[in-house]
């Protein structure tokens, strides 16, 4: 346990879900209170009833597009109270450059990247106003080294993400806030669900690769990068800014 953590209040977008939702967890068994962000509220209400329930702690909850920077807010009113902000939402599809649809591409780069960005300039203020500074933890992905052609999107925005992780957390500790990236290789979650079990003989042979060479036979489990989260968060991790660390079984190596 992380004495610390209790009461803080955790800012998680893509909370609903997944490593979000696996996070958020792991901040409320330490006694933290949460807000939760994602867009679909019948998704938000279900994490909440079940944090709630499972660790006794303050949940809420705001449906909110962060594709687009105008939605942000519809947050303001949380922006003065968060001590740590877990920037999880948004996914870029697989396709080359040349599958790549316009339009999808755009809209999923908005809800990934730029909402880092934004709800981080929103957000960055008011924790450094705040006597123990803050803390901002971004989850990126581990394509941003393991680069390729055929998934240009979660690359580049990958990539993107991790120069500005960097920059900004080299600079933010004259704030007394920290930012840190997590990387997260193949982490078993329902949108990876299909990896493993996939429907079709044309996803089985896409697939077939990937899966028998995961480091230690698995994918990594949400509670994993959840740890990590919280580890990065509380005062075991007070000396770390400007980083970004993978989780990924050393995946990002092996071919």
């Amino acid at each position: 346990m992380y004495s610390e953590l209790k009461n803080k209040v955790v800012l998680v977008t893509g909370g609903s879900k997944g490593i979000g939702f696996g996070i958020a967890s792991a901040f409320a068994k330490q006694g933290a209170s949460l807000i939760l962000v994602a867009r679909d509220i019948v998704s938000l209400n279900a994490a909440k009833d079940a944090l709630e329930k499972e660790f006794n702690v303050p949940v809420q909850v705001r449906a909110v597009n962060l594709s687009e920077e105008k939605n942000l807010s519809e947050l303001s009113d949380f922006f003065p109270k968060v001590d740590v902000l877990v920037n999880s939402a948004g996914a870029m599809g697989r396709g080359s450059l040349f599958d790549i649809d316009p339009v999808q591409f755009r809209d999923a780069w908005e809800g990934k990247v730029m909402s880092t960005i934004f709800l981080t300039r929103h957000i960055y203020p008011f924790m450094a106003k705040n006597e123990n500074g803050g803390v901002i933890i971004n989850i990126i992905g581990m394509a941003a080294e393991r680069l390729n052609f055929k998934s240009i999107g979660t690359s580049t925005a990958n990539a993107a993400l991790v120069a500005f992780n960097n920059a900004i957390g080299s600079e933010s500790v004259n704030d007394n806030i920290r930012v840190v990236g997590i990387s997260p290789g193949l982490i078993r979650t329902s949108r990876t669900e299909g990896i493993l079990h996939p429907k079709n003989e044309v996803d089985r042979k896409a697939y077939e690769k990937v899966v028998s060479n995961l480091p230690f036979g698995r994918m990594g489990e949400p509670s994993e990068v959840a740890d990590l989260a919280v580890f990065l968060a509380s005062n075991s991790g007070k000396y770390i800014s400007g980083e970004v660390i993978n989780i990924d079984g050393g995946a990002r190596y092996r071919y």
